[in-house]
């Protein structure tokens, strides 16, 4: 053994003929590298270990003075480790490379580079198993994702291109062709929501893409009371085109009718502002809030369960109607054998009294059965969902039946209705109470409805106006009282009490998938239904030539 020094080197170890030969430790002139290990015939061969000045070394087997072999590599600045096989001072062969911030590879490298098979696990949780070409995924391989998708198919350059199949944590299936890391070519997505949509993509997005849901036929339906109807409907891309490459998209139909806000100050108004719902907007110009609709098969089952009855809403409501037709000088005929009972005057159609679009708006509809049998009794069911099959779905025989006990939007808008008509009789008091007294002496009635009269109309003039407003609130109301309205004069003025009363509906078919295909859900279609009183049937009045005859072939003439 024999030591050598000389400027800018130094050696200590065992030689042989003047040469390093044996065990021995090297530090190199630039002080960055130091060896230490085997050596043969001057060159670094066998077991030993290269390290540097930053805390990165190399230790493992050296093959005249080349790192070859097998070997552990640590790197001091990105803290990367390799243990496996090395040539010519490169990783090459099979080899473990874990990385300092998190992550490792394992698996085949050519000149420093992951080439062939391998196992991709990244800090994040990713992992992949395939194969490699100069560092990057390229060929055939499977990829986890941090959140449990699951890629299998081609790579190139790095990216999810050729043939494959994503299957997603979510359920949802991908398997078709791939472009640039996106869904590209023909392909089949089954959607975790159950839908499903197979033909063209491009990038990540269908060929035939879902942009609207489109009523078919009239965007103004024209109804009568109880009267069913079918929605068909399409989906249609921004272009107009049926989206027939989708199946299983789901919807529901719904209906709505006008929201009124309650005024401050109303009966109702504290109780409805606590049960408040969230108004729906329309293309329309106002908002609307549900409104029941079930299947016309539903509602024959409903009805024949109950038989109707006179509610005392209707007779409240019809406080508001007499009030108007008293403030316009309409005439009351009082009935000459009645008692107290009243006749609206003359026999008018229900369309001339109240435009059927505008039913609903105009007049007060009674409830269609009391309140305890609705309370007791669900509504019926609504109408079931339809599939989408082949961009297109229908909505059979669907129906609007009677609203619910107390619905908000009847109850406010009959409120209103009846301050209103309660404000225009206050104005025209004293005409209204001469056509009554005009009406009620010319048929010699009641002696104390005239006198009652007759004494108010003379307080006119010594009464302050509180006063005036009082007495003639109380005339109104002894004079209604007396008022007894059977169940068809009712349904002359309200409709058929079966049924939603005449006015104007909206439609709205939802796009309910769940969760939405490719997080979009589809805007919601609106169409308008206009329900108007039903038809009378019309009677043929026969002839009194025609009863003779009758007459005569029933009692065998010739």
């Amino acid at each position: 053994m024999a030591s050598v020094s000389t400027k800018g080197l130094r050696y200590v170890g065992e030689t042989r003929n003047q040469t390093r030969h044996g065990y021995g430790v090297y530090k190199y002139s630039n002080k960055f590298f130091t060896y230490e290990g085997e050596w043969k015939e001057g060159k670094k061969h066998g077991h030993g270990k290269l390290l540097m000045s930053d805390g990165s070394f190399y230790e493992g087997e050296f093959i005249n003075g080349e790192i070859e072999g097998h070997g552990y590599r640590k790197w001091a600045t990105t803290r990367n480790t390799y243990s496996g096989q090395f040539y010519n001072g490169e990783l090459h062969g099979h080899g473990v490379m874990t990385y300092g911030p998190g992550g490792s590879y394992e698996g085949e490298w050519q000149h420093n580079r992951r080439q062939g098979h391998g196992v991709l696990k990244l800090s994040d949780g990713t992992h992949y198993e395939g194969s490699f070409h100069n560092n990057i995924r390229h060929g055939e391989g499977s990829q986890t994702y941090v959140n449990n998708d699951r890629y299998i198919g081609d790579w190139i350059m790095d990216r999810r291109q050729g043939s494959g199949e994503l299957r997603c944590h979510d359920g949802t299936i991908y398997d078709g062709q791939w472009r640039n890391d996106m869904y590209n070519g023909q392909g089949t997505m089954i959607h975790c929501s159950g839908m499903v949509y197979e033909g063209m993509w491009i990038n990540n997005k269908p060929a035939q893409e879902a942009a609207e849901i489109v009523i078919l036929g009239e965007q103004v339906i024209e109804l009568q009371q109880g009267q069913p109807f079918t929605i068909e409907v399409e989906i249609r891309t921004a272009e107009g085109e049926v989206v027939d490459c989708e199946q299983n998209r789901r919807l529901r139909i719904s209906a709505g009718f006008k929201h009124y806000l309650p005024n401050q100050g109303m009966p109702l108004f504290d109780l409805i502002e606590e049960m408040e719902e969230t108004p729906i907007p329309t293309p329309y110009g106002y908002d609307i809030v549900a409104y029941p609709l079930t299947d016309y098969e539903n509602l024959k089952e409903k009805l024949s369960e109950f038989v109707l009855k006179p509610s005392t809403a209707a007779t409240d409501a019809l406080t508001v109607v007499t009030d108007a037709m008293t403030a316009d000088n309409v005439s009351v005929t009082l009935e000459e054998d009645g008692e107290g009972e009243a006749d609206l005057g003359p026999e008018v159609a229900p369309s001339a009294e109240v435009p059927p679009s505008t039913a609903a708006e105009t007049t007060v509809a009674p409830s269609e059965m009391t309140g305890e049998e609705i309370s007791e009794s669900p509504l019926p069911p609504p109408v079931d969902n339809r599939i989408v099959e082949k961009g297109k779905a229908e909505f059979l025989d669907v129906v609007l039946p009677p609203a619910p006990f107390g619905y908000q939007p009847f109850s406010i808008l009959d409120i209103t209705l009846e301050e209103e008509a309660q404000k225009k009789a206050k104005n025209s008091k004293t005409a209204g109470l001469a056509n009554q007294l005009r009406v009620g002496a010319k048929l010699n009635k009641s002696i104390v409805l005239v006198s009652n009269a007759l004494k108010f109309v003379n307080d006119l003039d010594s009464a302050d106006e509180d006063e005036i407003n009082m007495k003639s609130d109380q005339f109104t109301v002894d004079k209604l009282k007396d008022f007894k309205l059977s169940k068809a004069k009712r349904e002359k003025y309200y409709g058929d009490l079966r049924y939603a009363r005449p006015g104007e509906y909206v439609i709205l078919i939802d796009d309910i998938t769940e969760p939405p295909f490719l997080g979009f859900r589809l805007p919601t279609a609106f169409c308008l239904a206009k329900v108007a009183f039903p038809k009378k049937s019309k009677k043929v009045a026969k002839s009194k030539k025609d009863s003779k005859s009758s007459t005569k072939l029933a009692a065998g003439g010739d």
